[in-house]
């Protein structure tokens, strides 16, 4: 019974040691509001302390987006409706409803294709040329079948097969790219050429 009883006696003390006095956590949760208050007191003098010409790189620019919302282009991010088809969602339909900037789309990616891929092949930079031939070959695909779909009907026919016999050429010049031939590269990109133009030259009338 003695030796239990002693036992006791030695941890009692050291248990007691361990646990702060309520005191002490007083004191500390004290200097951390301290702490934050400070804190927050000299980071609000800071921001009254700026010039009026910091202040005016900090003012709000309002935009008028009103015209892009009457073309769908927040419908992507409301709510699901059923009801619209992918390409409405995107804003490609919208999109390809102006002729205009349709063809504006179809003159820019020519021109990309006319001076950017000759320096991409002639340099071997082949990743970078095969990207610029897809980027540009994924806008012209829908942009020239909207073109195509505003011709007469003969015109329409006509204009399909030569958008048809573009993309042939388009996957041959992307295979020479890929097995990196530039002098097949350069051969197919000026056949690739010519043949967009004469595409160009029936639906851009």
């Amino acid at each position: 019974m003695q030796t239990i009883a002693n036992k006791t006696s030695v941890r009692a003390p050291v248990a007691a040691a361990a646990r702060p006095s309520r005191a002490s956590r007083v004191v500390v949760h004290a200097s951390a509001d301290r702490r934050a208050v400070l804190s927050g007191f000299m980071a609000g003098a800071a921001a009254l302390s700026l010039s009026p010409q910091a202040q005016a790189l900090n003012d709000i620019d309002l935009k008028d987006f009103r015209d892009q919302r009457q073309k769908g282009f927040d419908i992507i991010y409301e709510a699901r409706d059923l009801d619209l088809d992918q390409d409405t969602r995107d804003g490609l339909s919208q999109a390809r409803k102006d002729l205009n900037l349709t063809k504006e789309r179809v003159k820019e990616s020519e021109k990309r294709i006319d001076e950017n891929m000759e320096f991409l092949i002639k340099k071997n930079y082949w990743p970078t040329a095969r990207n610029e031939l897809r980027t540009q070959v994924g806008t012209l695909r829908f942009d020239l079948t909207a073109l195509a779909e505003t011709k007469p009907k003969e015109e329409k026919k006509k204009a399909f097969a030569a958008k048809k016999d573009f993309f042939a050429k388009v996957e041959d010049l992307d295979f020479q790219l890929r097995v990196k031939n530039e002098p097949k590269a350069m051969e197919r990109l000026n056949v690739l050429k010519s043949s967009l133009d004469e595409l160009l030259s029936q639906i851009l009338v």
